[in-house]
Formats: C-alpha cells, structure tokens, sequence
C-alpha cells in the first residue's frame, strides 16, 4: 500500500489506522468492481465473435490523501 500511495513504510506506519483500514476497504471494494467487469466482458466475449478491434479504458480514482503527522 504504501508504495501506491507514493510514502515510505515508515510514514505509512505513522497514519491511524482507521485511515489504513478506509484505504484497504476501499482497494478491495475496486478490486471486487474490476473482478466483475472481467467476467462480465468474459462471458459477453465467449457469446458473440470477435467483430474488430476493441478498446479498453482505464479509470483512475483517487481518494483523499490523509494529512501527514508531524
């Protein structure tokens, strides 16, 4: 986590940790979405042929960042 939050160990060690808890809720809760697109455009892809080149986007959230202990 602290390396997709661009901080050191150390200062993620310092964040309370109901900041660390809210961050690993909210990666599982874009981990479960990202899942159920995959198998959704799984299944959708298994029904009909391929009928040209597909794109894929990519969404980036960002949530708050906490505010750094001093």
């Amino acid at each position: 986590m602290a390396k997709m939050m661009h901080c050191s160990p150390e200062e993620v060690r310092s964040w309370p940790w109901s900041d660390v808890v809210r961050l690993l809720a909210y990666n599982a809760l874009e981990r479960e979405e990202f899942d159920r697109r995959v198998q959704k455009h799984s299944a959708a892809s298994h029904r009909t042929p391929a009928s040209g080149p597909t794109t894929n986007t990519t969404v980036y959230r960002f949530g708050p960042r906490p505010t750094p202990k001093r």
